[in-house]
Protein backbone atom coordinates (compact mmCIF):
# COMPACT_ATOMS: atom_id res chain seq x y z
CA UNK A 1 0.00 0.00 0.00
CA UNK A 2 1.36 3.59 -0.85
CA UNK A 3 2.08 5.66 2.19
CA UNK A 4 0.01 8.23 3.06
CA UNK A 5 2.23 10.67 4.31
CA UNK A 6 3.80 11.05 1.15
CA UNK A 7 2.28 13.92 -0.92
CA UNK A 8 4.31 13.56 -3.75
CA UNK A 9 3.56 9.69 -4.29
CA UNK A 10 2.94 9.02 -7.84
CA UNK A 11 -1.26 8.05 -9.37
CA UNK A 12 -2.05 4.81 -10.88
CA UNK A 13 -2.65 6.89 -14.03
CA UNK A 14 -6.13 8.73 -15.10
CA UNK A 15 -8.91 8.31 -12.90
CA UNK A 16 -11.68 6.10 -13.96
CA UNK A 17 -13.99 8.31 -13.69
CA UNK A 18 -17.21 5.86 -14.96
CA UNK A 19 -16.43 3.34 -12.31
CA UNK A 20 -16.17 5.75 -9.51
CA UNK A 21 -19.57 6.98 -10.42
CA UNK A 22 -20.90 3.88 -10.40
CA UNK A 23 -19.33 2.68 -7.53
CA UNK A 24 -20.82 6.07 -5.84
CA UNK A 25 -24.14 5.24 -6.94
CA UNK A 26 -24.21 1.71 -6.33
CA UNK A 27 -22.74 1.84 -2.70
CA UNK A 28 -25.93 4.48 -1.86
CA UNK A 29 -28.59 2.92 -3.29
CA UNK A 30 -27.35 -0.18 -2.61
CA UNK A 31 -27.32 0.58 0.87
CA UNK A 32 -30.59 2.52 1.26
CA UNK A 33 -31.07 1.15 5.10
CA UNK A 34 -28.02 3.15 5.70
CA UNK A 35 -28.51 6.30 4.06
CA UNK A 36 -32.36 6.71 5.21
CA UNK A 37 -30.58 6.03 8.66
CA UNK A 38 -28.65 9.16 8.38
CA UNK A 39 -30.80 11.43 6.08
CA UNK A 40 -34.15 10.63 8.22
CA UNK A 41 -32.30 11.51 11.20
CA UNK A 42 -30.85 14.91 10.13
CA UNK A 43 -33.92 15.68 8.68
CA UNK A 44 -35.58 15.48 11.93
CA UNK A 45 -33.00 17.41 13.50
CA UNK A 46 -33.38 20.05 10.40
CA UNK A 47 -37.25 20.33 12.20
CA UNK A 48 -36.56 20.46 15.23
CA UNK A 49 -33.74 23.33 14.78
CA UNK A 50 -36.40 25.16 12.36
CA UNK A 51 -39.12 24.94 15.01
CA UNK A 52 -36.96 26.35 17.26
CA UNK A 53 -35.03 29.68 15.65
CA UNK A 54 -38.68 30.45 14.41
CA UNK A 55 -39.95 30.16 18.13
CA UNK A 56 -37.14 31.65 19.69
CA UNK A 57 -36.53 34.38 17.33
CA UNK A 58 -38.42 34.65 13.79
CA UNK A 59 -36.04 36.58 12.19
CA UNK A 60 -33.11 34.42 13.00
CA UNK A 61 -33.40 31.28 10.48
CA UNK A 62 -32.61 33.94 7.63
CA UNK A 63 -29.32 35.23 9.43
CA UNK A 64 -26.06 33.71 10.37
CA UNK A 65 -27.73 31.12 12.86
CA UNK A 66 -29.59 29.30 10.37
CA UNK A 67 -26.86 29.41 7.91
CA UNK A 68 -24.94 27.56 10.72
CA UNK A 69 -27.32 25.23 11.85
CA UNK A 70 -27.38 24.18 8.06
CA UNK A 71 -23.55 23.85 7.75
CA UNK A 72 -23.55 21.54 10.62
CA UNK A 73 -26.62 19.56 9.38
CA UNK A 74 -24.74 19.09 6.12
CA UNK A 75 -21.90 18.19 7.87
CA UNK A 76 -23.83 15.06 9.85
CA UNK A 77 -24.89 14.06 7.06
CA UNK A 78 -21.92 14.34 4.96
CA UNK A 79 -20.03 12.43 7.80
CA UNK A 80 -22.41 9.82 8.27
CA UNK A 81 -22.11 8.49 4.94
CA UNK A 82 -18.09 9.51 4.50
CA UNK A 83 -17.81 6.67 7.83
CA UNK A 84 -20.46 4.25 6.19
CA UNK A 85 -18.38 4.55 2.80
CA UNK A 86 -14.74 4.30 5.18
CA UNK A 87 -15.58 1.69 7.38
CA UNK A 88 -18.87 0.55 6.73
CA UNK A 89 -20.34 2.17 10.36
CA UNK A 90 -23.89 2.55 10.29
CA UNK A 91 -24.58 5.24 12.73
CA UNK A 92 -25.87 9.07 11.78
CA UNK A 93 -24.06 10.64 14.61
CA UNK A 94 -20.82 11.95 14.91
CA UNK A 95 -19.02 13.57 17.77
CA UNK A 96 -19.30 17.34 18.52
CA UNK A 97 -15.73 18.11 17.89
CA UNK A 98 -15.65 16.43 14.42
CA UNK A 99 -18.41 18.07 13.21
CA UNK A 100 -17.12 21.49 14.30
CA UNK A 101 -13.61 20.47 12.74
CA UNK A 102 -15.85 19.51 9.50
CA UNK A 103 -17.71 23.06 8.73
CA UNK A 104 -14.45 24.66 9.31
CA UNK A 105 -12.03 23.00 7.34
CA UNK A 106 -15.08 22.70 4.94
CA UNK A 107 -15.38 26.51 5.20
CA UNK A 108 -11.46 26.79 4.53
CA UNK A 109 -11.32 24.46 1.61
CA UNK A 110 -14.13 27.43 0.02
CA UNK A 111 -12.16 30.24 0.33
CA UNK A 112 -9.95 29.99 -1.87
CA UNK A 113 -12.24 29.99 -4.47
CA UNK A 114 -14.56 32.32 -3.37
CA UNK A 115 -11.62 34.88 -3.14
CA UNK A 116 -10.89 33.84 -7.04
CA UNK A 117 -14.42 34.91 -8.04
CA UNK A 118 -14.81 37.80 -5.22
CA UNK A 119 -11.65 39.27 -6.40
CA UNK A 120 -11.33 38.49 -9.75
CA UNK A 121 -14.47 39.67 -10.74
CA UNK A 122 -14.24 43.51 -10.16
CA UNK A 123 -10.61 43.36 -11.23
CA UNK A 124 -11.58 42.04 -15.01
CA UNK A 125 -14.62 44.31 -14.76
CA UNK A 126 -12.24 47.18 -14.57
CA UNK A 127 -10.04 45.63 -17.27
CA UNK A 128 -13.03 45.20 -19.25
CA UNK A 129 -14.72 49.32 -18.83
CA UNK A 130 -13.31 50.24 -22.42
CA UNK A 131 -15.63 47.60 -24.14
CA UNK A 132 -19.32 48.70 -25.38
CA UNK A 133 -21.79 47.42 -23.19
CA UNK A 134 -23.09 44.58 -25.48
CA UNK A 135 -19.42 43.58 -26.06
CA UNK A 136 -18.48 44.01 -22.62
CA UNK A 137 -21.27 42.23 -20.89
CA UNK A 138 -21.18 39.47 -23.23
CA UNK A 139 -17.19 39.13 -22.18
CA UNK A 140 -17.81 39.57 -18.48
CA UNK A 141 -21.03 36.83 -18.22
CA UNK A 142 -17.67 34.40 -20.05
CA UNK A 143 -14.88 35.57 -17.60
CA UNK A 144 -17.59 35.10 -14.74
CA UNK A 145 -18.39 31.58 -15.57
CA UNK A 146 -15.20 31.07 -16.44
CA UNK A 147 -13.46 32.24 -12.29
CA UNK A 148 -16.67 30.27 -11.06
CA UNK A 149 -15.49 26.56 -12.75
CA UNK A 150 -11.64 27.51 -12.07
CA UNK A 151 -13.11 28.86 -7.79
CA UNK A 152 -15.17 25.63 -7.54
CA UNK A 153 -12.04 22.95 -9.15
CA UNK A 154 -9.57 24.72 -6.36
CA UNK A 155 -12.18 23.76 -3.49
CA UNK A 156 -13.01 20.26 -5.06
CA UNK A 157 -8.43 19.83 -4.73
CA UNK A 158 -8.78 21.03 -1.54
CA UNK A 159 -11.86 18.98 -0.45
CA UNK A 160 -9.98 15.41 0.58
CA UNK A 161 -9.14 16.56 3.74
CA UNK A 162 -13.27 16.57 4.64
CA UNK A 163 -13.49 12.51 4.21
CA UNK A 164 -10.23 12.49 6.12
CA UNK A 165 -11.77 14.35 8.79
CA UNK A 166 -14.58 12.15 9.64
CA UNK A 167 -12.63 9.05 10.17
CA UNK A 168 -10.38 11.15 12.66
CA UNK A 169 -7.24 11.06 9.85
CA UNK A 170 -4.83 13.56 10.77
CA UNK A 171 -2.42 12.72 8.08
CA UNK A 172 -3.92 14.64 5.88
CA UNK A 173 -3.59 18.20 5.13
CA UNK A 174 -4.53 20.64 2.72
CA UNK A 175 -1.21 20.52 1.07
CA UNK A 176 -1.66 16.76 0.51
CA UNK A 177 -4.99 17.03 -0.96
CA UNK A 178 -3.87 19.29 -3.42
CA UNK A 179 -0.67 17.42 -4.73
CA UNK A 180 -2.83 13.79 -4.60
CA UNK A 181 -5.59 15.56 -6.96
CA UNK A 182 -2.76 16.72 -9.02
CA UNK A 183 -3.22 15.91 -13.28
CA UNK A 184 -7.29 15.08 -12.02
CA UNK A 185 -8.58 18.17 -12.17
CA UNK A 186 -11.06 18.08 -15.21
CA UNK A 187 -12.27 14.31 -14.04
CA UNK A 188 -12.98 15.80 -10.43
CA UNK A 189 -14.95 18.51 -11.44
CA UNK A 190 -16.94 16.24 -14.08
CA UNK A 191 -17.91 13.43 -11.53
CA UNK A 192 -18.45 16.29 -8.99
CA UNK A 193 -20.81 17.31 -11.03
CA UNK A 194 -22.21 14.46 -12.32
CA UNK A 195 -23.38 12.81 -9.18
CA UNK A 196 -25.05 16.01 -8.31
CA UNK A 197 -27.45 16.09 -11.53
CA UNK A 198 -30.29 13.45 -10.44
CA UNK A 199 -30.66 15.19 -6.74
CA UNK A 200 -30.82 18.93 -8.28
CA UNK A 201 -33.05 17.86 -11.18
CA UNK A 202 -35.33 16.67 -8.43
CA UNK A 203 -34.73 19.80 -6.12
CA UNK A 204 -35.57 21.69 -9.05
CA UNK A 205 -38.91 19.87 -10.15
CA UNK A 206 -39.61 19.64 -6.38
CA UNK A 207 -39.59 23.38 -5.77
CA UNK A 208 -41.18 23.70 -9.21
CA UNK A 209 -44.26 21.86 -8.28
CA UNK A 210 -44.55 23.44 -4.67
CA UNK A 211 -44.54 27.17 -6.17
CA UNK A 212 -47.05 26.03 -8.46
CA UNK A 213 -48.92 24.67 -5.78
CA UNK A 214 -48.76 28.17 -3.59
CA UNK A 215 -49.94 30.18 -6.56
CA UNK A 216 -52.67 28.59 -7.30
CA UNK A 217 -56.02 30.58 -6.63
CA UNK A 218 -57.82 30.09 -3.19
CA UNK A 219 -60.92 32.04 -2.07
CA UNK A 220 -60.86 30.20 1.24
CA UNK A 221 -57.41 30.34 2.21
CA UNK A 222 -55.33 26.95 3.00
CA UNK A 223 -57.08 24.16 4.14
CA UNK A 224 -55.85 20.76 5.55
CA UNK A 225 -54.54 19.43 2.42
CA UNK A 226 -52.53 22.10 1.53
CA UNK A 227 -50.45 21.79 5.07
CA UNK A 228 -50.09 17.95 4.22
CA UNK A 229 -49.08 18.77 0.85
CA UNK A 230 -46.65 21.91 2.29
CA UNK A 231 -45.16 19.89 5.04
CA UNK A 232 -44.78 16.59 2.43
CA UNK A 233 -43.03 18.95 0.12
CA UNK A 234 -40.59 20.14 2.52
CA UNK A 235 -39.69 17.02 4.08
CA UNK A 236 -39.21 15.63 0.44
CA UNK A 237 -36.67 18.50 -0.06
CA UNK A 238 -34.83 18.24 3.01
CA UNK A 239 -34.07 14.52 1.75
CA UNK A 240 -33.62 14.98 -2.02
CA UNK A 241 -30.85 17.81 -0.43
CA UNK A 242 -29.46 15.17 1.68
CA UNK A 243 -29.36 12.48 -1.05
CA UNK A 244 -27.06 15.18 -2.96
CA UNK A 245 -25.27 15.80 0.28
CA UNK A 246 -24.23 11.71 0.41
CA UNK A 247 -23.52 11.51 -3.27
CA UNK A 248 -20.84 14.33 -2.93
CA UNK A 249 -19.40 13.26 0.18
CA UNK A 250 -19.71 9.33 -1.51
CA UNK A 251 -17.94 10.95 -4.24
CA UNK A 252 -14.97 12.42 -1.73
CA UNK A 253 -14.69 9.42 -0.11
CA UNK A 254 -13.85 6.93 -3.38
CA UNK A 255 -11.23 9.80 -4.44
CA UNK A 256 -10.05 9.83 -1.20
CA UNK A 257 -9.59 5.86 -1.26
CA UNK A 258 -8.12 6.14 -4.94
CA UNK A 259 -5.86 8.93 -4.86
CA UNK A 260 -4.46 9.19 -1.08
CA UNK A 261 -5.07 5.77 0.87
CA UNK A 262 -3.84 3.81 -1.82
CA UNK A 263 -3.06 4.99 -5.54
CA UNK A 264 -2.59 1.43 -7.00
CA UNK A 265 -5.46 0.25 -4.99
CA UNK A 266 -9.07 1.64 -5.58
CA UNK A 267 -10.91 -0.12 -2.86
CA UNK A 268 -8.93 -1.25 0.35
CA UNK A 269 -12.29 -0.61 2.57
CA UNK A 270 -12.03 -3.84 4.73
CA UNK A 271 -8.26 -2.57 5.80
CA UNK A 272 -9.92 0.75 6.65
CA UNK A 273 -12.67 -1.32 8.54
CA UNK A 274 -9.94 -2.25 11.13
CA UNK A 275 -8.71 1.26 12.01
CA UNK A 276 -9.36 2.41 15.11
CA UNK A 277 -11.41 5.47 14.53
Amino acid sequence: MGDPNDSAAPMAGPLPLSRLIDAVYGRLFGNLGAFLKVALTWTLITVILVVALVALAPEAWDGPAGSLAMAVVGAGIAIGWHRFVLREERRAFSRPNTLARYVLLAAVAVMPGAAIVLMGTPAIATLLRGLGDRAGATVMTAVIILLVVVGIAVTFRLSLILPAVAIGDRSMTFRRSWAATRGNVARIFVGCVAVQIPPWLGIGLLTWLLERWQGLPSSAGPDAGDVVFAVVGAVLWLLLSALATALFAGFLSELYLRLYLDPEDPAPVPELASRPA
